[in-house]
């Protein structure tokens, strides 16, 4: 069993052996082996194999019996992650609850003592600011943890991003920096730095507010937590290649970032944040991870934070709040992110937005840029969760005008009512795209006839079909119709 510790990592060790007979498959599930929660880059935790998550994947690789590839395996351990972290985030919640209730009565404990809530809390700053200059050791960090835990001390510091020192700053410096350190840390110092950072949070959830300066102005704790999850690397960090990320520091911000969430409901100043913090997740989302663990956890990190954002404060949309949410909605048709537009759109439903024509043709020019823009078009609309996403009373007029006549013939074939949809001047699609559209139509107008296209419809100026095609403008046209057969008429 212990050879198997010298394969490469989890996933190399499952690709190489599992599947090979029953024996492997039992000797890599085996809980001493501890493969599983490796893949987790966590300790063992026996609590984790008696889930019913466990049981279940643990189950699906046993019955393995032949060879399988990266994608096959990574969608049977996929469950594994997700479990990992709706876990990690319940646990926070209910270890931040407990420790601030413990916390209060500390502080209360103090509260007849004005002098000592002042020694104390200037005893834990002066702790702290050490945190800028010095190599950082574990008797520092468990004098801080004692000044918090069992003394009642609270760090605070003004949000200022200009200012020299505060809680961001620090994390920063300390821990998201070291997200491409190629430098094997001591595991037990990257958590203890991860301890000490939940710890000052607990003394004071304000904290989070503390800005660091970014150019134009400051960003909060989040905005850099979810720089290094989605972009994986520090938001200082200028170097155009990016590095392989070091999972020991990714996982300790995973941790801290997730515990920043539940910490931000016990602050009083937070309907900013919630907005934020989702924006600035939906920003930050690129195209898909080929690694299955950041990529799942960068997935369950989305809906955590949407599913907050819901609970918490879901109301009006001011106009601002529309107009990022635009751009981010046309970012992800850029980044081909189907996943997390049909997962925003369930929660959202921002159809409304496409009944505004400007708006409309933006989307529309993007997913019509190329051939693999037209086939991720041709995706959105055939997937049913997603079909009333376009205003398709108005897209049909948009496809018209850009002649793309594949993906109007789809969505006619889609949703045939369109046939007789009327523009502003009472122009049904036949009538539109030889009125109101040139250069060459004639396909187009032969779908049109062909799928039962009324020839006889006058639009608000009294024209119908044959009165536009012998206006002069449509000669080369007409000729065109005629020359291919599609029309049939006496001159």
């Amino acid at each position: 069993m212990i050879i198997f510790k010298y394969c490469g990592d989890v996933i190399n060790i499952f690709r190489t052996f599992l599947g090979l007979n029953q024996r492997f498959n039992q000797i890599l599930l085996d809980k001493r082996l501890h493969l599983l929660t490796d893949i987790l880059h966590i300790n063992i935790r026996h609590d984790y194999y008696s889930s019913d998550v466990f049981q279940q994947v643990s189950q699906q690789l046993l019955s393995i019996n032949k060879s399988i590839d990266n994608e096959q395996l990574s969608q049977v351990l996929k469950p594994l992650i997700s479990y990992h972290i709706q876990q990690k985030y319940i646990e926070f919640g209910d270890e931040l609850e407990l420790s601030r209730i413990n916390f209060e009565c500390l502080r209360q404990q103090l509260s007849d003592d004005d002098d000592e809530i002042v020694q104390l809390d200037e005893e834990l700053k002066t702790k702290f600011d050490d945190l800028r200059s010095t190599s950082m050791t574990k008797e520092c960090i468990k004098q801080i943890k004692t000044l918090v835990l069992t003394k009642g001390a609270r760090l605070e510091f003004d949000n200022y991003e200009l200012s020299e020192y505060n809680f961001t700053k620090a994390v920063n410096q300390r821990l998201i920096a070291y997200i491409t350190s190629s430098n094997s840390e001591n595991s037990e110092i990257i958590n203890s730095f991860l301890q000490l950072f939940k710890t000052l949070i607990i003394s004071n959830p304000s904290l989070l507010e503390n800005k660091d300066y970014v150019g134009n102005g400051g960003r909060h704790l989040q905005y850099f937590l979810i720089h290094a999850l989605y972009r994986l690397r520090d938001f200082f960090d200028s170097s155009i290649s990016l590095p392989p990320v070091n999972m020991e520091y990714y996982q300790a911000i995973v941790d801290l970032y997730l515990f920043t969430i539940q910490s931000w409901k016990h602050v009083s100043d937070r309907v900013y944040y919630l907005d934020d913090n989702m924006f600035d997740v939906l920003e930050m989302i690129s195209e898909k991870n080929s690694d299955i663990f950041l990529q799942t956890i960068q997935w369950e990190i989305l809906k955590i934070v949407i599913d907050d954002y819901f609970m918490q404060s879901y109301g009006a949309w001011d106009d601002h709040f529309k107009t990022r949410f635009k751009q981010i909605f046309k970012q992800l048709i850029e980044k081909k992110r189907l996943d997390v537009i049909k997962y925003i759109y369930f929660y959202f439903r921002f159809e409304d937005f496409f009944n505004e024509s400007k708006y409309l043709r933006e989307c529309v020019n993007l997913l019509t840029r190329n051939r693999l823009e037209r086939r991720f078009f041709d995706v959105i609309m055939n997937d049913v969760s997603l079909d009333s996403l376009f205003s398709k009373k108005h897209l049909i007029f948009v496809l018209l005008d850009k002649k793309e006549r594949k993906l109007v013939k789809n969505l006619l074939i889609l949703s045939p009512d369109l046939i007789h949809e009327l523009d502003e001047d009472g122009n049904d699609p036949l009538l539109y795209i030889c009125l109101k559209v040139f250069g060459c139509r004639h396909r187009i107008i032969e779908f049109l006839i062909n799928i039962g296209s009324d020839l006889q419809r006058t639009n608000n100026n009294g024209q119908n079909f044959m009165d536009i095609l012998k206006l002069q403008r449509n000669k080369k046209l007409l000729e065109t119709l005629l020359d291919q057969e599609i029309i049939q008429i006496d001159i």
